[in-house]
């Protein structure tokens, strides 16, 4: 229990601040995801947003004043896709900080996935969660990890 409220309900996040992109992961709570990272991207943290389009959520690419949107689909199609992505997309930009935007329960990992495949500076920020979606998230999560950790092939 306290392994779990450490890791995906209350993990280490960051403080927003200028960074080279914001990237945007697809989720359960993609509507939050996405006005997070609009909303970090309208207040000037960057001028770059990166948008995960995976299958789960098509949606159109959001729109913002004086920002570059790039939406993008994964391959594969689950948080390693989404962090390698980002991170080519930075190296091929000379991008040296990237802000990412997850869901609550999954900033653990994707700053594990991130340390992984960037050698930049990462900012990691959660989107709000409906308190209702966190015991399948963490549960969720938990597994996630694990194959995050042990079987997932690595940038």
């Amino acid at each position: 229990m306290v392994a779990s409220s450490a890791l995906f309900v209350w993990p280490a996040t960051d403080q927003p601040r200028q960074v080279g992109a914001i990237l945007s992961l697809d989720g359960r709570n993609e509507t939050a995801r996405e006005r997070t990272a609009v909303s970090l991207a309208e207040k000037g943290y960057a001028k770059v947003l990166l948008f995960s389009r995976a299958a789960f959520h098509p949606r159109a690419c959001p729109k913002v004043r004086r920002v570059s949107v790039v939406c993008f689909v994964p391959n594969p199609v689950r948080t390693i896709g989404e962090v390698s992505w980002a991170a080519n997309f930075a190296r091929r930009h000379r991008l040296h900080s990237i802000m990412v935007v997850a869901g609550r329960a999954q900033v653990t990992r994707a700053r594990l996935l991130m340390k992984e495949c960037f050698s930049g500076q990462i900012v990691m920020i959660s989107a709000p969660v409906q308190l209702r979606d966190l015991p399948y998230e963490v549960v969720y999560e938990w597994g996630a990890l694990a194959k995050a950790l042990l079987f997932t092939r690595r940038c």
